[in-house]
């Protein structure tokens, strides 16, 4: 009796499963609070989060609402372009990641962004061969 019980158990598990892991998988991040755009960190944050967990699409999501929400914050609207060409990249997306890794290299004078968005070009060149 009690191993008909632990079947049936493990067979409602499995078939929840799917279920459970779907709903937390299409999550959105949460972008805005009270209407308001969260603080730069938060977003970078959030993002970090996403992105450890290999939900690239939403980390994507969530460095775009850097650019849009702070434009005029020239530092942290590069590093967003960055991320967000990393992020294609790890997916194998190389002509993606490229576009965004050249807009770092030619539109902001930010050093850092810019020497490792070149060394991303440089790897995407050898991940193409």
């Amino acid at each position: 009796m009690k191993s008909l019980y632990s079947f049936y158990v493990f067979v409602v598990i499995l078939l929840l499963s799917p279920i459970i892991t779907l709903s937390c998988a299409t999550k959105s991040p949460v972008l805005y609070k009270d209407g308001a755009p969260l603080s730069i960190s938060e977003y970078e944050k959030i993002a970090q989060s996403e992105f450890d967990n290999k939900r690239y699409s939403k980390a994507i999501e969530v460095y775009e609402a850097i650019m849009t929400n702070f434009p005029d914050y020239s530092k942290a609207v590069a590093w967003a372009h960055y991320e967000v060409g990393f992020c294609y990249y790890v997916q194998e997306k190389y002509d993606e990641a490229e576009k965004y890794f050249r807009i770092v290299i030619n539109e902001f004078q930010e050093p850092a962004a810019n020497k490792l968005a070149q060394d991303m070009l440089a790897k995407i060149v050898e991940a193409k061969k």
